[in-house]
């Protein structure tokens, strides 16, 4: 059909047509590929390649693909490109089955498919497709009609009054987070603390930035009494620590607030930090007071921040213009979309011009917002994600020896394993069964440091339909419950 950076297709683009060119663009590959003439599997020439051979803007041949993405006819592959879709089910897919003998991956989250609402998705991107662009391109903080009703959900969602701080649009969560540390720290390379554990994606992205160090946490998450010296900027998880399930009491996020005014530096949290949890009582983590007492790091004695109210965000609790988010839509969306956004100071977002996503993109997602669609989607996730935790739980609570933390909100749960289970055995055998979790200690900066409790798994389940759930359970309860596991001497015993 085409060769690495050519399509046989022919294309035609009008410019005296009322209808914009990122629309015939989108509707000519459409019908060849409902058509057959680009088969399923087909890769699909990068944007600049495909712009340059038709004569426009790369802007124009994005915009297009992102209308084919939302009409299920083509589909993106983290770091490999464009394809045409394998077959007719429209993106985002509804949550296809794993075959029996498939890998069923558990170690990256990942939102449900289930309900996911395609119809105003493609309405949304069909009203901003018949929008011409402005002839000038997009603003360099973004759409206002995006940055309004981003901010508007914030404000619906978490009580977020911005008076003294700015939504800046940007194309991708690495390109967010540049406009923050940038706006802070100019050219010079950033130091950043960094709550530890966290997520390895999330420490690549500051690491491509910056400096980073670890930030120890316990079970009322990162603890401000312990940031390093010379820091520029505190990255933290107030709500949802991944992957321990903790949540920040009020004092501590004071605490961070006054570091950052006093020092002059910078605190930076999720936008949408425990969106989906849905709890309405209790501390994270499976066991009263998140953390158990007797495992290191647990849970101070006097520590607080059960779950039954409602907790300001640390740039509410008196960070003012020392604090920032961050945020993208992968998980109440999909990850398909490139689009993050910063909650700025002022005085940053005044300088900030990062690469935008395209002004179709910009539109169908303001339309999502200002729609209501994705306050539903948001609060149909909590649910959906409420009743895969009671299966989780429910599954192990026959072994009282694992620990799960975190299994009262997210779609996560980490468990703790006792000494006699080595965590690398225990994955080399999930993964014998086709299944594929992550280990505690990749999520350190430090696997062997004094606050790291590495002996455990980390397992993401919220992409699972609830058949799948229920048979992951299964494997995982029968490998820790009758595997035979090496003693920290070197023998072996049976669990």
């Amino acid at each position: 059909m085409r060769t690495a950076q050519r399509l046989t297709v022919p294309l035609r683009l009008d410019r005296d047509l009322r209808e914009p060119l990122q629309a015939q663009l989108a509707a000519q590959l459409g019908e060849a590929i409902r058509t057959g003439r680009l088969a399923p599997h087909t890769r699909m020439p990068s944007t600049r390649t495909l712009a340059a051979a038709l004569g426009v803007s790369r802007g124009v041949v994005l915009a297009a693909f992102e209308k084919l993405l939302a009409e299920g006819c083509v589909e993106g592959r983290h770091g490999s490109g464009t394809y045409v879709s394998g077959g007719p089910e429209p993106a985002p897919p509804h949550g296809r089955r794993p075959a029996p003998g498939e890998l069923v991956d558990l170690r990256r989250g990942r939102p449900s498919e289930q309900g996911f609402p395609l119809a105003a998705w493609r309405e949304a991107w069909g009203r901003a497709g018949r929008q011409a662009p402005p002839a000038g391109g997009v603003p360099p903080a973004g759409l206002p009609e995006l940055r309004t009703a981003i901010a508007a959900y914030l404000r619906e969602a978490r009580g977020l009054v911005l008076d003294r701080h700015e939504i800046v649009v940007a194309a991708g969560y690495g390109e967010a987070l540049e406009v923050l540390l940038r706006g802070h720290c100019g050219a010079r390379r950033p130091v950043i603390a960094l709550e530890d554990p966290a997520p390895p994606s999330l420490r690549a992205a500051y690491a491509r930035l910056g400096t980073v160090l670890p930030l120890p946490s316990d079970g009322a998450g990162a603890r401000p009494d312990l940031i390093p010296r010379g820091c520029d900027v505190v990255a933290v998880l107030p709500e949802r620590g991944d992957p321990l399930g903790t949540r920040m009491p009020l004092e501590r996020r004071r605490a961070l607030a006054a570091w950052a005014r006093r020092g002059g530096g910078l605190v930076i949290e999720p936008a949408f930090d425990g969106l989906l949890d849905g709890l309405p009582g209790g501390l994270p983590g499976g066991l009263p007071g998140g953390l158990p007492r007797d495992v290191p790091g647990g849970l101070p004695e006097g520590a607080g921040g059960g779950r039954a109210g409602v907790l300001p965000s640390v740039l509410a609790a008196g960070a003012g213009e020392a604090g920032a988010m961050v945020g993208t839509f992968r998980d109440v969306l999909t990850p398909s979309l490139r689009t993050a956004f910063v909650v700025a100071p002022r005085r940053t977002a005044e300088r900030a011009a990062p690469a935008q996503p395209s002004h179709t993109c910009q539109l169908a997602l303001a339309d999502l917002l200002a729609s209501g669609t994705v306050a539903r989607r948001a609060a149909r996730l909590a649910a959906q994600y409420a009743a895969k935790r009671t299966l989780v739980r429910q599954a192990l609570a026959a072994y009282p020896g694992i620990r799960p933390l975190g299994a009262d909100t997210g779609a996560a749960v980490t468990l703790l394993l006792p000494d006699r289970m080595e965590a690398a055995a225990v994955l080399e055998t999930l993964r014998e069964r086709r299944i594929a979790v992550a280990g505690l200690g990749a999520y350190y900066q430090r696997p062997g440091g004094m606050h790291a409790l590495g002996n455990g798994l980390v397992l993401h389940y919220g992409h699972l339909d609830g058949v799948t759930l229920r048979r992951v359970l299964r494997i995982l309860t029968r490998t820790l419950g009758t595997a035979a596991w090496p003693e920290p001497g070197g023998g072996r015993t049976v669990a």
